[in-house]
């Protein structure tokens, strides 16, 4: 049985991922790296990204308020670094930031604590199987149009290996939705 929604979830707010924020091949010491991210309920968030040899600064600008978080890197098995960002809160690393609906201000997902929580704690295993077909259809749909397929073709230029992790995710949905269906079933024949 899904939790009742007391909280707030992460995904309600905006979110920096650093990851999407400093472009491949741009996190170098020296880069300055400027962006507005504007996101689908029409808020914009200025950031202005300062990287220096194994340091930084990241400037919102966003409704207002100014926050500013120190950046730290990390370096990379093949090459290059990892940026983080430093939670305010609770001073350790993190690679994403999230400010929930009603929030002032940004900072890492254990820095919330028990007062937000991912949007999948709220739903039962069949809301859960439901929404991960949901995002492995988008993640593949490309230009094809959603109502064609049930599980889309594989797009142009994805290994062969990428799309079969996908359509593994897919199958292990549907089986879940299967056996949930199949105890609903037989929940219903010890009724009778």
């Amino acid at each position: 049985m899904p939790r009742d929604r007391q909280r707030l979830t992460l995904e309600s707010g905006p979110k920096l991922d650093l990851a999407k924020l400093i472009p491949s091949g741009a996190g170098k010491p020296g880069s300055h790296i400027q962006c507005v991210l504007t996101y689908g309920t029409g808020e914009s968030i200025a950031a202005i990204l300062k990287l220096s040899d194994y340091g930084g600064l990241l400037e919102l600008s966003y409704q207002g308020y100014q926050q500013t978080f120190s950046l730290v890197s990390h370096p990379r098995h093949f090459g290059g670094l990892q940026w983080y960002a430093v939670c305010p809160k609770t001073g350790q690393r993190a690679r994403v930031l999230y400010r929930p609906l009603g929030a002032s201000s940004f900072a890492s997902r254990y820095a919330w604590g028990r007062r937000a929580a991912y949007a999948s704690q709220f739903l039962d295993p069949i809301g859960r199987a439901w929404r991960t077909k949901a995002k492995v259809k988008a993640a593949l749909l490309g230009n094809e149009d959603p109502d064609e397929w049930d599980l889309p073709p594989k797009p142009k230029g994805m290994r062969w290996a990428t799309y079969e992790r996908w359509v593994a995710r897919y199958d292990a949905a549907e089986e879940s939705l299967d056996a949930q269906l199949v105890m609903a079933a037989a929940r219903l024949m010890k009724r009778l």
